[in-house]
């Protein structure tokens, strides 16, 4: 069997939970913080309410990006997520830009527990584990536990299915109801090939300061009518000229890719693995390859220990 034809017959549950993909979370307390964070980041921000929280990207000056965050009120402060061990970075970063502003900036990230919750069925446990029947739950919602205050879920953007974040306090037993349910647990190894197959990049490797939000494909969380925010310039630019010159590809191969890797084509560089992890019969993982040579089910080569070595650019996701 081929990588291909292995990745076919990798099953999913309808319902999966794990320890990764855990965010950092930083308690802020003011009210002008949802103006602070709109003004900074690609998103409009405004419209966040007790039940309806905004994912959104902080960018540099130069238009590349520092973290994806989401912000949710939550009672009588705001929820700020962030990727995990990031929260400094983040904090840092709007403290910058705070003027007269009243804000306080806390990190609960170790205060808690967390886990998430994946598959078509995540919605009915989540109803059964919050005592709450809502029905209607976009992406970025916040839901309450009506027996326990303690405990939210938050509606994340999913890796497959449907996704949500499940927070509680540290020690009230929410690990110990997944580890004891009958419930499957993907571990990092599998969780990473989920992420992998989904096209979601992580911070550090497909998200950090040396890719733009249009290289990443997070065009979805950039509003072009909000107006000014730290690099819309560069990235309006960008976007009005065509200038974007690579993007997220998919690849599977028949042998290890280290990361780092750079693609080939003709012997010209056309792009870098930045994500890669290693199956029984071969290799799956993410590159930015220049877009003009980001054709799916085209080969590229990759050169390891003096051989040239083949990799099948795929389009994203790849799992379908």
């Amino acid at each position: 069997m081929n990588i291909q034809d292995s990745l076919v017959s990798l099953s999913i549950p309808d319902i999966w939970w794990s320890l990764s993909g855990i965010p950092g979370i930083i308690k802020v307390k003011g009210h002008e913080v949802v103006d602070l964070v709109h003004r900074l980041s690609t998103n409009n921000c405004l419209q966040i309410s007790d039940k309806l929280g905004k994912q959104t990207i902080l960018t540099n000056e130069k238009g590349r990006i520092l973290d994806i965050i989401t912000l949710l009120q939550h009672k009588d402060h705001y929820l700020l997520l962030t990727t995990r061990d990031n929260e400094e970075v983040v904090i840092k970063w709007l403290k910058k830009y705070i003027i007269m502003e009243d804000i306080t900036f806390s990190i609960i990230t170790d205060e808690v527990d967390m886990i998430t919750v994946h598959g078509s069925r995540s919605m009915d446990c989540i109803s059964q584990l919050l005592h709450n029947q809502e029905l209607h739950v976009p992406i970025h919602s916040l839901l309450s536990s009506t027996e326990n205050p303690t405990r939210i879920a938050i509606r994340c953007m999913p890796i497959h299915e449907m996704q949500f974040l499940i927070i509680d306090s540290k020690g009230n037993g929410l690990i110990d109801i997944f580890t004891s349910s009958d419930i499957i647990l993907f571990d990092k190894e599998r969780f990473e090939i989920e992420r992998i197959l989904s096209g979601m990049g992580i911070y550090g490797n497909e998200l950090y300061d040396a890719y733009n939000p249009l290289e990443a494909g997070l065009l979805h969380l950039i509003d072009f009518k909000k107006g000014c925010y730290i690099g819309q310039e560069v990235i309006a630019r960008l976007d009005s000229y065509n200038k974007v010159q690579k993007r997220i590809m998919g690849f599977v191969s028949e042998h290890s890719i280290p990361l780092q890797s750079s693609l080939l084509h003709d012997n010209t560089e056309i792009g870098i693995v930045t994500s890669s992890h290693q199956l029984p019969n071969g290799s799956i993982g993410l590159a930015y390859i220049r877009n003009e040579y980001a054709f799916p089910d085209s080969t590229v080569l990759t050169i390891i220990n003096q051989q040239q070595i083949p990799c099948t650019i795929l389009s994203l996701p790849m799992r379908t």
